[in-house]
Parts: structure tokens; C-alpha cells; sequence
């Protein structure tokens, strides 16, 4: 596991924001802590940590084949189907 925030997060100088992975190569980069700049109506800041900004590279599996069989129900003979159906149960 690798913990990719390196600095504090917090006001008080504690680490709150954490991005953790299970590798170290290249999954996560640029981690960056930053003010977000937010405030209040009046003016004045109101914020009690800073804002994690980071690149994470992810990648969609590939989809997965299954083959499908499947009686035509208007076609069906219900002699096979029974047959088929005591045949399986044997099994």
C-alpha cells in the first residue's frame, strides 16, 4: 500500500486527505495540497483543510464472452425439454 499524500492537509499540519493504492508505479501522479479558496459571504476564509488534486490512470476491463444457448419457445418440443430436464437432474 502507498499512501501518495505527502504533506499536510489540515490547518493544524495533520494529513486528513489520503490517497492510498496498492502499487507504487504510476498509478497515481502530480498529488498536489492546495487552498480552495473558499470563503463565506463576508469575506473571510472558512476552510479547516486543503484540497487534493491528483492524475489516476484506470483502465476498463475487458468485456467478458459468455455464449448463450437458448430454445426457440415457439419451436420447443416438450417430449426433448422433459427429456432434457430428467437428463440434467441425473447429473
Amino acid at each position: 500500500m502507498m499512501q501518495h499524500v505527502k504533506e499536510p492537509t489540515h490547518v493544524r499540519g495533520h494529513i486528513l486527505d489520503v490517497v492510498i493504492t496498492r502499487d507504487t508505479v504510476g498509478t497515481v501522479s502530480n498529488v498536489v495540497v492546495t487552498d480552495p479558496e473558499l470563503s463565506v459571504s463576508l469575506g473571510s476564509i472558512s476552510k479547516d483543510h486543503n484540497a487534493v488534486i491528483f492524475n489516476a490512470k484506470a483502465s476498463k476491463p475487458a468485456p467478458v464472452r459468455k455464449t448463450v444457448t437458448f430454445r426457440k419457445l415457439r419451436a420447443i418440443s416438450i417430449e426433448t425439454f422433459k427429456q432434457d430436464n430428467t437428463d440434467r437432474n441425473t447429473i
